[in-house]
């Protein structure tokens, strides 16, 4: 049955969003469906790229171009912070040329595609979906806890959340949640709270629509990881929701004579501490240097890869403070630019991840058994973190925000405590059990389930 039909996916333009919507769109053509994948005509040779199959078709609609966007630049990853916004806040530009290729391919094939599968972040695909008669399902790629709280406070009067309270207490059906002013998203802190752009009514929109205009609620996370939060999307929706993430394996290849895989080789087991803060977050050099001061401080051996800021010409490597990398050479390994991060996860020699908490980066360690040492800077990473301390149990924090400079004196007895002592310990065995509770069947099963839903749909109720 499922082998006639066809699914579109549409992700918004980001890295952090491409991996688990390109995830899902290879677990749904393992299911006999054929996709349609949309994106950018900028982002459409890399993606292609990664879309193994003749199923996963990448589909490169015309972005207009935006003006204080760089030409071309149609990825957040390739942006800076305010030109992310843009490109969010610009994003209904491609509501056209999406409708376009919908009635051509409808009037190719005489046939609808089953549903669209949109990203929160585009909420004006629901329009699209609902013009063509098509279901729409919405997708999170943050976690449940991160979605259920970000969909509370975007979707609540903003008077109410930024009021004077340093506590912002959250009650609403099955979920009881005291947030600190500090792990708002940034635009809710303050009613002074200024950017270039109008962020706030969009993201208003966005998780309101990914409240009540949608057929069903797809969350990047597994069965029984955030139950309850899962339960809450689906009592304040009153749809199903469906947990899939794919379990993401290292791919055995080239990346495997690495240097840094060839320096793991040479360490202890559970010895290692890995420091990335993912493809958006970059360090100022007080904040480069707080940290390296107390990694160093710490006498624990660790790989730390470093990025450069977007735009910038600026190697992020001369904010490391004299001498560090002399001074740390027999037990640590600084890499510039990129590194095959799974690989590095599951390695034996790697201990603790130290992470900015982004929900890939998150899932990731947890599918790795990598307990984590956060620090969350933007939007759902504060959830993130929460989730994995609190809830989970097996990490630790030594800093909040985007522009805080953290403690050396914080950073250097956090590393000592999960390297050395027993919380460490308690904590691996915390992560190593929650991985084993996650397996490939039990993903498989929740896509099936999820694709006989929506095939059991039908198309007239939306017409």
């Amino acid at each position: 049955m499922a082998e006639s039909k066809y699914i579109v996916m549409f992700p918004f333009m980001a890295q952090g969003h491409f991996i688990p919507f390109l995830s899902l769109a290879k677990m749904f053509a393992s299911q006999g469906l054929t996709v349609s994948f949309l994106t950018t005509t900028a982002c459409a040779p890399k993606l292609q790229s990664q879309a193994l199959g003749s199923s996963i078709r990448i589909v490169p609609l015309s972005f207009p171009l935006i003006p204080g966007l760089p030409p071309a630049c149609e990825s957040t990853d390739l942006l800076t912070h305010n030109e992310a916004q843009l490109l969010f806040i610009s994003s209904h530009n491609l509501c056209q040329p999406f409708e376009d290729w919908l009635e051509q391919v409808m009037a190719e094939t005489s046939r609808k595609p089953i549903c669209i599968i949109s990203d929160v972040f585009l909420p004006w695909t629901a329009h699209s979906a609902s013009k063509f008669g098509i279901p729409r399902v919405a997708f999170h790629t943050t976690g449940a806890m991160a979605a259920s709280l970000l969909q509370y406070l975007f979707t609540n009067p903003v008077s109410e959340i930024i009021s004077d309270r340093q506590v912002i207490e959250i009650r609403d059906r099955c979920i009881s949640v005291d947030l600190r002013r500090s792990e708002l998203p940034q635009m809710l802190r303050s009613e002074f709270f200024f950017s270039p752009y109008n962020v706030l009514p969009v993201l208003q929109q966005a998780y309101g629509l990914g409240k009540e205009s949608c057929a069903a609620t797809v969350v990047n996370t597994f069965d029984g990881l955030e139950a309850e939060y899962v339960r809450y999307l689906e009592e304040s929706t009153g749809k199903p929701v469906w947990c899939i993430a794919s379990l993401r394996k290292p791919q055995q290849g080239i990346d495997n004579e690495s240097e840094c895989i060839h320096w793991l080789d040479t360490q202890k087991e559970n010895s290692v501490i890995y420091v990335s803060f993912g493809s958006q977050a970059f360090l100022s050099e007080d904040q480069t240097k707080a940290l390296a001061r107390g990694i160093a401080a710490s006498n624990q051996p660790f790989i730390w890869t470093i990025k450069d800021p977007v735009g910038g010409r600026v190697n992020s490597c001369d904010f490391l403070p004299e001498g560090f990398i002399e001074a740390t050479r027999d037990r640590g390994k600084v890499i510039h630019g990129w590194v095959p991060q799974l690989l590095i996860l599951s390695h034996p020699s790697t201990a603790f991840f130290m992470t900015h908490c982004g929900w890939n980066s998150t899932l990731e360690s947890i599918t790795a058994g990598v307990p984590m040492v956060g620090w969350p800077m933007a939007f759902d990473q504060f959830a993130n973190a929460r989730l994995v301390i609190e809830q989970l149990g097996f990490g630790l924090q030594i800093c909040e925000g985007y522009d805080a400079i953290p403690s050396s004196d914080i950073v250097e007895t956090t590393v000592k405590a999960a390297m050395t002592a027993e919380i460490g310990r308690e904590m691996r065995q915390r992560a190593l059990k929650i991985k084993e509770s996650i397996n490939e069947a039990s993903c498989n099963l929740s896509v099936k389930a999820f694709v006989s839903y929506i095939l059991g749909l039908g198309l007239d109720e939306y017409k």
